[in-house]
């Protein structure tokens, strides 16, 4: 809904063998986008003018809370795991959000704006939930990302039956 911009994000924690990444834990953290005044700051300052005026919008994108990140890594870390990366949703704001900022069509790929902020982070995965919503009700994709110098490259991402199993949104093809 225009009055409500869908928007998630969540820290992913884990552990790393020799073979591959295995995401255990999310961790879901305060948003602090439209209230922290250095975030808001930030965005006028950096990210506004590099990746257009649509990131003026106080209620587009997150940024998470910086004690809420620093409690979550303290906590994981009792539990042996470590931080591994991000989650995020990409809603289908180009078909739902106001005329002036449908311009950019959002999907499981990154964004200038995601590929800018996976190499700020460093984190080896960043994963991308893009959900849509349709007259029949919701669909959803979900893609990883490795940050690399120029572009991301994409992630092998296998989400266990169980999880599928607990999703109440129909998969899209």
């Amino acid at each position: 809904m225009p009055s409500h911009l869908p928007r998630c994000s969540g820290l992913l924690f884990g552990r790393v063998d020799a073979a591959e990444i295995t995401i255990s834990h999310i961790e879901f953290v305060p948003n602090v986008r439209d209230r922290d005044e250095s975030v808001i700051a930030e965005f006028e300052r950096t990210i506004a003018p590099k990746f257009g005026d649509v990131y003026r919008n106080p209620g587009r994108g997150f940024w998470s809370d910086e004690k809420g990140v620093l409690r979550a890594v303290m906590e994981q870390s009792a539990n042996g795991l470590e931080l591994m990366g991000s989650i995020h949703s990409h809603p289908n704001w180009h078909e739902i959000g106001p005329p002036h900022e449908r311009f950019q069509e959002l999907s499981e790929n990154p964004t200038r704006m995601d590929e800018y902020l996976f190499r700020q982070s460093s984190w080896p995965v960043n994963v991308i939930w893009y959900v849509r919503a349709t007259g029949a009700g919701m669909t959803h994709r979900v893609a990883g990302w490795r940050p690399g110098p120029e572009h991301c490259s994409a992630l092998d991402v296998r989400i266990p039956a169980s999880i599928h199993e607990e999703l109440t949104v129909a998969s899209e093809v």
